[in-house]
């Protein structure tokens, strides 16, 4: 008899300064996610559910199945943070040169967007959540913090930019610059989530799957990414830092990584965002790692010792 198993799940940790040493300006400021990527990954994860359970969707029923909201926005945070840095390195006034010479064609901010991308990101941003309203009473999941029945209200931020596009005064750095990271995030994570994007890779990014995010990275945020930008994806190592704010060499080539030693003010932040499950999957995995370390293997065996107690107690 076959016996299937459920997909390997992880969260993946949120990077630290130790890992990426131009991280560390933007932990100061304390850029952290908050509601707006909480919305934006509802309203992907909807759209993706509403498309795969309809008649041209792929998904198996137990592919449905494990394609859970909270494992996905737990490592939507994660792939957002690692674009970031891949973009700009965090820097949410980083700006690359305008080859054409129109100002607006320059890729600017965390995101490294352009104009043109802006546009096309507001209408897509705003289409998701017309999409998302229209299943109100048939989403057939509990979206959170909204009820069966609830709508999902355009946030003032895209009004804003949308009214300045509509009107022509859209100024590119100025509204940009004045994004917060959540926002920028959101805008950019649900721009990556068009007609001819990979509902598959999206799920894969919900297990945690490093491969999947440098799909998704590749061919739905950069689309026609250079020798230059894949040499900083997949080889470059980037430099870090000791925790007295020494800089050392780094070990791990290109972004999206799995980073193994989690910072607990930085947790406490991502947990602070995340929808409950989430957030008690993220602390579960770093209590094991904590609990099955060398160290506290040996302070086991010297309490146990110390009470008359063998191993096989």
């Amino acid at each position: 008899m076959a016996i299937s198993t459920p997909t390997l799940t992880q969260i993946n940790h949120v990077a630290t300064a130790l890992e990426y040493k131009s991280k560390k300006p933007f932990i100061n400021i304390g850029a952290s996610p908050g509601s707006s990527m909480t919305q934006a990954f509802t309203l992907v994860y909807d759209d993706i559910i509403r498309f795969q359970k309809g008649t041209e969707g792929y998904f198996t029923d137990a592919e449905i199945a494990d394609f859970t909201y909270d494992n996905f926005a737990g490592n939507g945070i994660w792939f957002m943070d690692e674009l970031t840095g891949m973009e700009s390195d965090w820097d949410r006034f980083a700006a690359a040169a305008a080859t054409s010479g129109d100002d607006r064609q320059t890729a600017y901010g965390y995101m490294q967007f352009t104009s043109p991308t802006v546009k096309t990101a507001v209408k897509r941003y705003i289409n998701h959540i017309e999409r998302f309203n229209a299943r109100k009473n048939t989403r057939g999941w509990g979206p959170w913090g909204i009820p069966n029945g609830g709508e999902i209200n355009i946030p003032y931020w895209i009004s804003r930019i949308k009214t300045s596009l509509d009107n022509n005064t859209y100024n590119h750095k100025f509204e940009l610059g004045r994004l917060t990271y959540d926002q920028s995030a959101a805008l950019a994570f649900v721009h990556m989530h068009r007609e001819g994007s990979k509902d598959s890779n999206f799920r894969l990014l919900s297990f945690g799957s490093v491969e999947a995010a440098k799909e998704l990275y590749s061919n739905n945020h950069h689309t026609n990414p250079d020798a230059a930008t894949l040499l900083r994806l997949n080889v470059t190592i980037q430099p870090g830092l000791t925790k007295d704010g020494k800089t050392v060499a780094g070990t791990q080539p290109g972004f999206f990584r799995i980073h193994y030693i989690p910072a607990p003010g930085l947790i406490t932040r991502t947990v602070q965002v995340m929808p409950t499950a989430a957030a008690l999957t993220l602390l579960y995995d770093i209590a094991i790692d904590q609990i099955f370390t060398d160290r506290y293997k040996a302070k086991v065996a010297e309490v146990r010792a110390a009470n008359g107690l063998t191993s096989d107690d």
